[in-house]
């Protein structure tokens, strides 16, 4: 009985919270309450509205193609780029140096220890964009590999003594 009594009581809150839902959203300007959600829900679930659950899919499908349709005319109207993109080059505010990719010069190398000093690991999430930013020749990723490969020649080092 206090299952029964519990279950009853949660499709009464979910019922509730989803009546509120519809009474701020819902452009009807009938009231709608607890009643009314389990009476939909029941009619939902027994098949009788089978035929609404494939409207709704179907004019949501429809919605979802004519935004596509007018994101792909706004491209076509903009010569060929679209907002979003417009958006990102503005963002950046220059092209990024090439990275160079063959081994570490000695000045690398000394521009990476000098940033590992300056930004510690208590530097928080942003450090190896800053490390990557003071050795600009570098990316990120590159900085922590050189890292990690450092710390297990290293670890390397003091295994033979």
């Amino acid at each position: 009985l206090s299952n029964q009594l519990k279950q009853w009581y949660q499709r009464r809150v979910r019922g509730n919270t989803i009546a509120d839902y519809l009474n701020q959203h819902s452009t009807v300007t009938r009231n709608y309450d607890n009643q009314d959600v389990i009476k939909k829900v029941k009619k939902l679930q027994s098949g009788e509205d089978a035929d609404l659950k494939s409207k709704v899919n179907a004019q949501a499908y429809e919605n979802f193609e004519k935004s596509q349709k007018q994101r792909i005319d706004e491209v076509q109207a903009g010569g060929g780029i679209s907002n979003r993109d417009t958006v990102n080059s503005a963002l950046k505010s220059e092209p990024e140096a090439p990275k160079n990719k063959g081994p570490w010069t000695p000045e690398e190398q000394k521009l990476l220890e000098e940033a590992l000093k300056k930004y510690p690991a208590a530097a928080g999430p942003e450090r190896w964009d800053n490390i990557a930013a003071h050795v600009a020749t570098r990316s990120k990723k590159m900085c922590m590999k050189r890292y990690k490969d450092l710390v297990e020649q290293i670890k390397a080092k003091k295994a033979k003594q």
